[in-house]
């Protein structure tokens, strides 16, 4: 992508402006090491819904110590591992929805290990993914990007459709709607880095309720018409752990 190209596009010079500048603040997020089973990514993105990332953690360490092979859960009663997830909230739905999600990927793909899931192409993929029960965008985007390394792919959660809308990036009244408008236009190979950044600023700084915007480092280009009413409060601190943990860089 040449830099016409970039300034010809807006949405993408955008991103690539905030992109750096979250950078600066936040530092440049490393990549594991090792990346992790695509089942399991699966399985954990899950678990993230409608809870914070610790307890979405403890319920999937406690899942792949009563099932350490995920495939198995095709075969389980879902009553059986609602005790295991519980910790991580509405565990009668989402032990449902992980049983049905284990047989969809079991009939339907056949093997479903990296190696496989590299050879299709990402918005294929995204497709074949979506197909699946309890998978939408996010969740696709997250194996993408999470498990098979793919540093294009960009999911779009709570925190970054919040950013992205207010910033005026987009205008979009759903994650879904967020993630179709800006897919095509994430600056190369920085799909990782700034989701990644954009969740820890919109845990720091841009959180959904009194966003700390006298702390912004976007503010000068945030289009957010309530941006100069917030009040000034106690700043986070950068060590919490609640602002660093994600589930999805801990399985």
């Amino acid at each position: 992508m040449s830099s016409r190209q970039s300034l010809n596009n807006p949405v993408r010079s955008r991103l690539q402006i905030i992109s750096s500048r979250l950078r600066n603040f936040l530092g440049e997020p490393q990549r594991k090491r090792k990346l992790p089973d695509p089942l399991e990514l699966l399985i954990a993105t899950v678990l993230s819904q409608n809870t914070n990332d610790l307890n979405s953690h403890k319920a999937f360490t406690n899942l792949k110590k009563g099932y350490p092979d995920f495939t198995i859960l095709a075969h389980v009663n879902p009553r059986r591992i609602e005790p295991l997830i519980k910790v991580g909230g509405i565990a009668n739905k989402k032990s449902k929805t992980i049983v049905r999600l284990v047989k969809g990927v079991v009939s339907g793909f056949g093997k479903f290990d990296r190696s496989s899931l590299r050879k299709i192409k990402r918005v294929e993929l995204i497709e074949r993914l979506c197909s699946l029960h309890g998978v939408g965008f996010k969740t696709a985007a997250c194996v993408s990007l999470f498990a098979l390394g793919d540093d294009d792919a960009f999911p779009v959660d709570t925190h970054v459709h919040r950013i992205l809308n207010r910033l005026g990036v987009v205008s979009e009244k759903t994650p879904d709607k967020t993630y179709l408008a800006v897919r095509d236009k994430i600056p190369p190979s920085g799909g990782y880095e700034l989701h990644i950044n954009l969740i820890r600023y919109g845990r720091r700084i841009c959180t959904a309720l009194k966003p700390k915007c006298y702390e912004c480092v976007l503010f000068d280009i945030c289009r957010w018409k309530d941006k100069d009413g917030q009040v000034r409060e106690k700043p986070v601190q950068k060590g919490d752990r609640n602002a660093d943990f994600m589930i999805l860089e801990s399985i």
